[in-house]
């Protein structure tokens, strides 16, 4: 699935309170890209959603690490 469906799928579950197929969908979608930020800062928000804040977290801290690195090498 492509990232963009993924996000956009998700969205629509979320609205619907649907957050454990919203999860699952970008889950899976990040079993084809593990590291895409907006794809881990997603399922991180859901996690909190969820009220599961010890999951969230590295979910949380892994997004905003690669959106620092590809910050940086955009900026070289």
């Amino acid at each position: 699935m492509k990232v963009r469906s993924a996000l956009e799928i998700s969205d629509r579950l979320v609205a619907w309170k649907m957050l454990d197929d919203a999860s699952e969908v970008l889950q899976q979608c990040l079993d084809t890209h593990p590291l895409h930020p907006k794809l881990l800062q997603r399922l991180g928000r859901i996690r909190l959603a969820q009220g599961r804040p010890e999951d969230a977290a590295p979910l949380l801290e892994q997004a905003l690490a690669h959106h620092r690195l590809m910050a940086e090498s955009n900026s070289l």
